[in-house]
């Protein structure tokens, strides 16, 4: 019997490589060998339902719900059914929830994107990395090709919390040929910025910077949000200035 992360990785990689009988296998056995793994439930309803096994589809995430009656892939994925919506592949991870966290974590749409053959190629769920540019942030797949650029009022941000030491997560939320959503989620806030939301929201001013926070001013960047928030950018620099934060 092999190890459960090693099967886990088996099934991911099945998924990917969109081999759905081996995806339904590999998650069988670890099912069987394990009991009730939730993620590989999930997995398996996919992998039954992009194989064509509609019915052991719908059976295996109602399997899930009895379950975990608030699991989100498993209604997602039974709504699509009884809505007849094609599912697009799904790369199933234990942090790939899609939840938002207010501050934390934003759904955000990608500009500057790649071509429909690239499109087409990616999956829900899989990861990407943020590789900062001059005046915006890029996004780049495992093999380092770009896929879209978060816009600049969001480069222009995360490229300063970067700077001082934040970390993100970054995963494909929803793809088609024409458009791609990412959810981009901080994993690890620093010291400097511990004051300083990633997501601020847009009924409530949360652009509080603690006094070591400085934006250089030699990075070209450009914020092109909302007025508001440009206003709470100012706002702050002056009171930086004034050293009142």
């Amino acid at each position: 019997m092999q190890n459960q992360v090693l099967l886990r990785q088996e099934a991911i990689n099945a998924a990917k490589n969109s081999d759905w009988p081996q995806a339904i296998l590999i998650n069988q056995e670890i099912i069987q060998c394990y009991g009730n793994d939730l993620e590989a439930m999930n997995r398996l309803g996919l992998a039954f339902l992009k194989n064509k096994q509609e019915n052991e589809a719908k059976k295996t995430f109602k399997e899930v719900l009895d379950l975990d009656k608030s699991n989100i892939i498993a209604n997602k994925h039974l709504e699509k059914i009884k809505n007849n919506e094609t599912t697009a592949d799904i790369i199933f991870d234990k942090d790939n929830d899609f939840i938002e966290e207010p501050g934390k974590s934003k759904i955000v749409t990608l500009h500057r994107l790649t071509g429909k053959d690239q499109l087409k190629k990616l999956k829900v769920g899989q990861a990407c990395f943020l590789q900062l540019k001059n005046r915006y942030i890029s996004l780049m797949d495992e093999a380092n090709k770009h896929i879209g650029a978060l816009p600049e009022d969001i480069s222009f941000r995360l490229s300063k919390l970067i700077a001082n030491g934040n970390e993100y997560r970054c995963v494909i939320y929803k793809v088609n040929d024409k458009q791609c959503l990412v959810q981009i989620k901080e994993t690890l806030r620093s010291k400097k910025n511990e004051q300083v939301v990633s997501f601020p929201s847009k009924v409530q001013n949360s652009l509080v910077l603690p006094d070591d926070f400085i934006l250089e001013e030699d990075i070209p960047f450009e914020v092109l949000g909302e007025e508001e928030e440009e206003e709470d950018l100012d706002l702050a620099m002056e009171k930086i200035n004034k050293k009142d934060v």
